[in-house]
């Protein structure tokens, strides 16, 4: 009997600590909101309109052959693709073969910007290269597997004071090989844009009269893809299938509870074990750490439950308790459902 009830003040306090935590997550302490966000930084008067570089335009367009290592815990994937530019000034001073991939990572790797051939045109020249690289990308992780992905890439020019007018081409700037397929994923329409980015240093130079920050030119190759979820959903979230219905199991068969509840528990750690090997750290912060909270508490909730019922309101009164018996199930699965939409 003491054992019981040392069983029954020790879920409590488990139960109690779980709904602090998650009470504190929702921001529904005691205390206000303190807004941590540091000071805006004054950077000066910025100027009304951003000029763009004087001389002829240097155009580019790019065909996307090949996406691939898409890495979530390094935070990055490959790219290959022929990148085409086309120059409408003196060939001599045609600064094509000083571009890069601004968010590329460069490794040692020889050849990642190779000219394949080169024209000479009525305007200019024309020059196309066969590019490779590894390129750095944030992925937003907050919803997997239900989320929706940008990979963006920036080339620009490796000098960040040369002067260029980047932009990109008429025609077709951008393009995906209609043979490309990602496993997992749903590639959507690419799109090219000129753009820039901001230094927020001189880099040792006198600013221009005017300027607040350096601005270096750059074109942006957007490919935004979506991540087939029914293929994730089941290998990845069998854990805390497994755990739901042990739970389920354990209100509807009378006897030997305690394995089918300790085996709920074992299903559901290991399967945010299994996730978070898999997932940057931050992710766990999303739909997934959630999820983990609610198949906790749905387990935690069984157990205190059963011991209610079936240990003390069953001595005070045995139509209450009967009546609670019966609910007890379809409350548990509508409670789990509700939380997980």
């Amino acid at each position: 009997m003491r054992s019981r009830r040392w069983t029954w003040r020790l879920l409590w306090v488990a139960l109690a600590c779980v709904l602090t935590l998650s009470l504190a997550q929702l921001g529904w302490g005691g205390q206000a909101a303190v807004d941590r966000r540091p000071a805006p930084i004054d950077w000066g008067t910025v100027p009304a309109k951003v000029m763009e570089p004087e001389g002829p335009p240097l155009r580019v367009g790019a065909y996307i052959t090949n996406i691939n290592n898409i890495d979530l815990l390094q935070d990055q994937f490959s790219v290959e693709m022929l990148l085409w530019t086309e120059w409408a000034g003196d060939a001599q001073s045609d600064p094509s073969d000083n571009l890069m991939i601004l968010n590329g990572i460069y490794d040692g790797d020889i050849q990642r910007f190779e000219r394949v051939s080169h024209e000479k045109t009525a305007t200019g020249s024309w020059n196309l290269y066969r590019v490779r690289s590894a390129v750095v990308k944030r992925w937003r992780l907050q919803r997997y597997p239900f989320d929706d992905q940008i990979l963006h890439i920036q080339i620009g020019l490796a000098d960040p004071l040369q002067t260029v007018n980047l932009n990109v081409v008429d025609q077709e700037a951008v393009m995906v090989s209609p043979g490309l397929l990602l496993p997992g994923w749903t590639l959507k329409s690419a799109g090219a844009y000129a753009s820039s980015v901001s230094l927020m240093s001189d880099l040792g130079r006198p600013l221009a009269a005017g300027e607040v920050i350096r601005r270096q030119p750059a074109v942006s190759l957007d490919v935004p893809i979506q991540r087939h979820s029914l293929l994730y959903v089941a290998p990845d979230f069998l854990g805390y299938m497994l755990a739901v219905g042990l739970c389920i199991m354990s209100l509807l068969i009378t006897h030997s509870r305690d394995d089918l509840i300790l085996a709920a528990v074992v299903s559901a750690g290991g399967n945010f074990v299994f996730i978070a090997g898999k997932l940057p750290v931050t992710a766990m912060a999303g739909f997934i750490g959630n999820l983990q909270l609610i198949v906790f508490l749905g387990i935690l909730n069984v157990v205190a439950a059963d011991e209610l019922i079936d240990v003390h309101l069953l001595k005070v009164n045995n139509r209450l308790s009967t009546v609670l018996r019966v609910l007890l199930l379809p409350s548990y699965v509508a409670m789990t459902l509700i939380g997980v939409y």
